[in-house]
């Protein structure tokens, strides 16, 4: 950043509704900044307006660009998610939290979906798929997609784990509530789960979704359920230990 204003070429990452989750806003972000790092060229985040932004920030201001200011930049070059799609490694050596912030919303969202007093806990993120998510099919982009897991695995590690706290966050709830019913050191919240890249999720649903990805990344470590950018960016935000089910 103390170079930023020097850099002659400059980038515009254009992330719009129906782009991905959250995941996919950060990862993308993430891996184009260190390119621009390497290449010495200025990275801008362009302002769409989506929910999203209003809850996951760039620490450094002078990196958004809207609309209008755009349309007066020259030697600039748009880039969005699907350009990267096949070239994209997400070894980051960039801490993500040293980017990106949740605003304080986010935080007091938290405490009225998790008790405040839970600050030590383990979790598990298990993504069922686009398939499994409840809500309107008619608003579902890939409504075949599905992620492979061992339940087996996933109980193994509860158990072996019993005397822990356990965050337990799905994209499908009735999975969600079969799994706290099972096993009493679950934790889960009561929200209502929503997929923040689809049109018909709403503003709570959103801040909600944010909120349980901020819930992960302030966890001990991170049981990945199944593959997920989800819980995978969530642990690199803080560098947190991860372990995965394979």
């Amino acid at each position: 950043m103390r170079n930023y204003d020097n850099y002659e070429q400059s980038i515009v990452y254009d992330f719009e509704m129906g782009n991905g989750g959250i995941a996919d806003c950060i990862k993308f972000f993430i891996f184009i900044l260190e390119s621009c790092m390497k290449g010495g060229k200025r990275l801008y985040y362009k302002r769409n307006n989506i929910q999203l932004e209003k809850y996951v920030r760039l620490i450094y201001d002078k990196m958004y660009v809207d609309e209008d200011t755009l349309k007066k930049m020259t030697n600039v070059h748009i880039t969005k998610p699907h350009n990267h799609y096949s070239e994209t490694e997400f070894n980051f050596s960039i801490k993500i939290s040293d980017v990106f912030y949740f605003t304080e919303e986010v935080k007091a969202n938290r405490d009225s979906l998790l008790d405040p007093k839970v600050t030590v806990y383990n979790s598990i993120h298990l993504r069922l798929g686009d398939k499994y998510l409840e809500t309107d099919k008619h608003f579902v982009l890939c409504k075949n997609d599905t992620r492979g897991y061992s339940e087996e695995k996933i109980f193994k590690y509860i158990e072996d784990n019993n005397d822990k706290n356990i965050f337990f966050c799905c994209d499908n709830n009735s999975y969600k509530i079969k799994i706290k019913e099972k096993y009493p050191n679950i934790i889960v919240t009561s929200c209502n789960i929503g997929h923040t890249s689809l049109s018909n999720t709403t503003e709570k649903q959103v801040l909600d979704a944010i909120t349980e990805f901020y819930i992960l990344t302030n966890s001990q470590s991170i049981f990945c359920g199944s593959r997920s950018g989800f819980s995978s960016i969530a642990g690199k935000f803080n560098k947190i230990p991860m372990e995965h089910n394979n």
